[in-house]
């Protein structure tokens, strides 16, 4: 009885699974969303070359991704209950690179302050970031977003409005949009632990909030030099050449440190990770 319920298990898991258990992930295009992405991964997506190491269905991709939805959908609604407005809910941009190339994105909404709050009297441009406890602690702790988090964020801000839904302010950068007078702020990722969030063991334990926003703020150059990326790709692809596997210390790859080993480890070249591992290393 335990094995049949294991594979009833996988029956179930496997029909959630159906999106991410294709044999491929489809035609490549630029996202903004993937603006952290491996560039090797990515150069090799946009050169047709096919997964390796597709997905299981025990992982539960399907799952984690339905709770990422999840968590923006009610952080969204905790917001709005607080007495803070919440716009242009997934209001779509375009971004532009460097060397002209267009992409879309669509952002979680613009989160606008009362007077009366702590930061009011603007509105800021925000996204919600369900993680682990693990990584949750590492960005309370550090009060500081994850990078990919930055970059994201800071690409929809020099972005134009492109949502047939909001003819009136079109082409208009994201950052110049006003809401009665109120004017931009700045940028707030909202992380939202999967898990009770707490600090330390036994009787030194502390609760960490449910909640924690990090505010930030980026500038055109910085934006810049993040839109390179897809020109990267763009000039690999036209090419027809890989990029070099990165650093085990760079942050595409989750380059971490290592203690036990004594060096970086770059924790997505992983089969779990990524989808073109054997073929990434054959091509190496």
């Amino acid at each position: 009885m335990t094995q049949q319920c294991k594979d009833l298990t996988l029956v179930v898991l496997d029909k959630l699974n159906e999106r991410s258990l294709r044999v491929d992930d489809g035609e490549y295009f630029h996202r903004v969303s993937a603006v952290s992405r491996c560039i090797r991964d990515a150069v090799m997506h946009a050169l047709e070359v096919p997964w390796s190491n597709p997905t299981q269905p025990q992982w539960g991709q399907q799952i984690t991704f339905d709770q990422g939805h999840d968590a923006e959908y009610r952080v969204i609604d905790y917001i709005t209950k607080a007495g803070i407005e919440v716009s242009c809910s997934q209001m779509r941009v375009e971004a532009t690179t460097p060397m002209g190339m267009k992409m879309a994105g669509h952002i979680d909404g613009m989160m606008i302050v009362p007077d009366d709050m702590p930061m009011g009297g603007k509105w800021y441009l925000f996204d919600v970031k369900s993680t682990s406890v693990y990584g949750y602690n590492q960005t309370y702790e550090e009060n500081k977003a994850k990078p990919n988090h930055i970059k994201q964020l800071s690409i929809y801000k020099h972005a134009v409005v492109a949502d047939d839904n909001y003819p009136e302010v079109a082409g208009i950068k994201v950052k110049d949009l006003e809401f009665n007078g109120v004017k931009y702020g700045g940028m707030i990722v909202c992380y939202f632990p999967k898990e009770r969030p707490t600090k330390g063991y036994g009787d030194k334990k502390i609760e960490l909030p449910k909640l924690h926003f990090i505010t930030f703020d980026t500038d055109e150059t910085e934006n810049d030099v993040f839109l390179d990326f897809f020109d990267a790709i763009e000039d690999y692809k036209n090419r027809g050449v890989l990029p070099p596997v990165p650093d085990a210390s760079d942050e595409m790859v989750w380059g971490g440190y290592n203690k036990k080993a004594g060096a970086y480890k770059a924790r997505r070249c992983d089969p779990r990770w990524c989808a073109r591992y054997d073929a990434c290393r054959e091509n190496n």
